[in-house]
């Protein structure tokens, strides 16, 4: 890659999407992620870590990628996918050194075409560190979350800390997953939930001082386990704070936003650019429990996030596995969760579609793609007035 290419081009053109789920057994997947759980049990202390696309941009680039990445803070779309590892580029060396002493670290291989781009990241393990054995057994969160995770937690005290850990807390209050498998997720835990200060905005700056919260509420309630959300900053925090305090910490990336069945990032106003898909939450009770869990979300903040959520409902999906905000399945089952939660939106937040020029442009963003994919009929008057409207501008131009 020339240096003066884009980072994000560059790595957009190297990846690969994850496809379809892999068999567990055939593929070993099921046995490295009963290993992962054996390493977790080894010892008192153990960190586990997730090489992704937006941390090997960052290191093979740190001041561009910070400068393109960390621009998704700013974007309001609940139709369009933004992600950013919120890190500045002087913590590069940081993100480096945790991701060299991680005691497990995921290097997610099956993401890549070939293992160019890991070899230009230069990740210098330490002696004795654990990774993923091969690229079958990348990507080895999904697995170990479907088949370890429940019995894993039984019994420990566990802290989840990320954007959507009052909103996962909101949901398990409400008896949100009533008839799903995580109805009894953590009937046998003992569990606190920690806000990063600003929801996860601003990390780079505030990643120190989630850290001094993050220790306190361990050692003040001895806990055993931290499942960590919190972008790049999780690689750094679980790496320094499972040394320092001797616990298991696990960098969880897109797992809080899995369990809580979120179209967006917790600390974000647009659409995720992907999601493990385990069970789903109701777009009506989601939505209480996002207004109730982010009490300082704007109406833009709110209209996209409802797009986003409904969107997810037509996004691929298969249990236990990743697919991105770009791959869609307009099967029936899909379709009619969609149309429950679109009626719902229709009448609860049809006094934002107006509200503003943001809200108006993403509802506009919203029926396009309603138009485009069939989905309403509001969509589809729409896309004829957009399509009608473009083919008078060519041929005024022409």
């Amino acid at each position: 890659m020339p240096d003066s290419s884009n980072i994000t081009d560059y790595i957009s053109e190297q990846r690969l999407h994850f496809g379809s789920r892999p068999d567990p057994m055939a593929t070993g997947r099921l046995a490295e992620a009963q290993r992962l759980t054996n390493l977790f049990h080894k010892g008192k202390m153990f960190s586990f870590g997730r090489l992704g696309d937006y941390d090997v941009g960052f290191l093979i680039n740190p001041v561009q990628a910070a400068s393109i990445y960390n621009k998704a803070s700013e974007k309001i779309s609940g139709t369009a996918a933004f992600a950013s590892p919120g890190l500045s580029h002087n913590q590069a060396f940081r993100l480096r050194n945790s991701l060299e002493r991680i005691s497990y670290l995921d290097f997610y291989d099956r993401q890549w075409k070939d293992s160019s781009v890991l070899d230009r990241a230069q990740i210098k393990r330490m002696p004795g560190g654990f990774r993923n054995p091969n690229r079958e057994t990348s990507f080895i969160l999904p697995t170990w979350l479907e088949f370890e995770f429940r019995d894993f937690c039984r019994g420990k005290r566990i802290l989840f800390c990320g954007a959507e850990a009052p909103l996962l807390e909101n949901l398990i209050k409400t008896n949100a997953f009533r008839n799903t498998p995580a109805e009894t997720l953590f009937s046998e835990s003992a569990v606190w939930f920690l806000r990063p200060r600003e929801n996860g905005k601003n990390l780079s700056a505030n990643l120190d001082l989630i850290k001094t919260d993050i220790i306190q509420l361990i050692r003040e309630n001895e806990i055993d386990v931290l499942f960590l959300s919190l972008g790049g900053g999780a690689k750094i925090l679980c790496s320094e704070i499972a040394e320092e305090l001797q616990i298991i910490a696990i960098d969880f990336g897109v797992g809080l936003r899995s369990l809580t069945y979120s179209g967006s990032d917790g600390n974000l106003s647009a659409r995720s650019t992907h999601l493990v898909f385990y069970h789903r939450v109701p777009f009506e009770r989601y939505m209480d429990c996002l207004i109730q869990s982010y009490p300082d979300l704007t109406k833009e903040n709110i209209l996209a996030k409802a797009h986003a959520q409904l969107l997810l409902e037509v996004q691929e999906k298969e249990v236990g596995w990743s697919h991105s905000a770009w791959e869609y399945d307009f099967s029936d089952e899909n379709r009619e969760y969609f149309y429950k939660g679109f009626k719902s939106y229709q009448k609860r937040f049809q006094d934002l579609f107006n509200y503003s020029l943001n809200t108006k442009n993403d509802r506009l963003g919203f029926l396009h793609f309603c138009g485009t994919h069939k989905l309403t009929n509001e969509g589809k008057l729409f896309l004829k007035w957009f399509n009608f409207k473009n083919m008078i501008k060519s041929m005024i131009k022409s």
